[in-house]
């Protein structure tokens, strides 16, 4: 992993935790004394995050963390569903036993999860496990890049994933589509289960924007 590479993953972390929230300037002369690096590659940095949708670049301004509209929330969810049932859809025709294995054992690791930062770590490799079997790269890639830019929203949502019983019950019925081949559920769960992650986003999104 490149410099660039190393400092984008950090700052990603820093905003998905909400320590770099909704607006937050990044003041390039201060992130390069915290990571200890010229601005060269602080700045490809922040380029990768911008090509994400993370951050915005403004002339004379700088770059901020990108405030997500509710219209942005719609058009990112409308993408995952479409991407993610098509992934779990295809995913399930070459789903192996020990795929299955894991992503059980995931599951039930995620209700047994004390933290929300745990939480959300086993929530994506849930998924990721699930989708890896479609074999496109690119999907893959774009998905895990749809789901940073909200991924924020659902950490500040106090009431998510293994505190929600619903959540649970959702990934419960997707596993056992998985399970019995039946694709085509699984694609309807699926985008049923982000359809109920994207309500509970913009309820912590309208709480948490900061004031104008």
């Amino acid at each position: 992993m490149s410099t660039s590479e190393s400092i984008a993953a950090s700052l990603r972390g820093l905003i998905a935790s909400g320590e770099l929230p909704d607006g937050a300037r990044l003041v390039e002369r201060d992130l390069a004394d915290r990571y200890a690096v010229s601005r060269i590659p602080l700045r490809e940095a922040i380029q990768k995050l911008a090509a994400e949708g993370l951050v915005e670049q403004f002339k004379n301004r700088g770059a901020v963390v990108r405030t997500l509209s509710d219209a942005d929330i719609d058009e990112i969810y409308a993408l995952r569903m479409l991407l993610e049932g098509d992934a779990i859809h295809r995913a399930v025709q070459h789903m192996d036993g020990e795929t299955l294995a894991r992503a059980e054992l995931v599951h039930r690791l995620l209700g047994e999860a004390a933290t929300r930062e745990k939480q959300g770590e086993l929530n994506r490799e849930f998924h990721a496990l699930l989708y890896a079997p479609c074999g496109n790269s690119r999907q893959l890639k774009t998905i895990s890049e749809l789901r940073a830019q909200v991924e924020r929203y659902e950490r500040l949502q106090a009431t998510l994933l293994a505190d929600t019983p619903a959540f649970q019950h959702e990934h419960a019925g997707i596993l056992q589509a998985c399970i019995a081949g039946d694709a085509e559920r699984a694609r309807t769960m699926t985008i049923e289960h982000l359809a109920s992650a994207m309500r509970l986003v913009k309820n912590a999104q309208r709480l948490h924007v900061p004031s104008q």
